[in-house]
Order: C-alpha cells, then structure tokens, then sequence
C-alpha cells in the first residue's frame, strides 16, 4: 500500500508545478526558500519516494515468495 501511494507522488512529481528553469531570482522574497533550494528539495523528495516504492516491492515479493 506505501509502495502504491510513493509511486504515485513519483507521477505526480514528475507532472510538477515548479520548474526551476523557470524560476527568476528577481522573484523571490527574502526569508522565503530560493529557487535552489526548492530544486533540491524536490530532488530528495523524488529519491525518497524512489526508494519506498523500491523497498515496498521488494518486501511485498519476498513476503509472495515466502507464503509458498
């Protein structure tokens, strides 16, 4: 079920409402996240959910896998 719902936040990450090409400097607001940081967040963000989809096929295969 994890697996399922991580895999969906990697569609929806891919689908993103924030391209940080797009971002302009002149933009942003002091005391709020730049551009960067913003980036890098959502790269984290998408390893994270990389990773649980990953561990939760895993342990769901093996448990298949066990039950036999």
């Amino acid at each position: 079920m994890l697996a399922t719902i991580a895999g969906i936040g990697i569609l929806a990450w891919l689908i993103g409402f924030f391209d940080p090409e797009t971002c302009t400097p002149g933009v942003q607001v002091d005391g709020w996240s730049s551009c960067e940081a913003i980036a890098n967040q959502r790269t984290l963000a998408l390893i994270a959910l990389v990773a649980i989809t990953v561990v939760g096929v895993l342990i769901t295969t093996l448990w298949k896998k066990k039950k036999r």
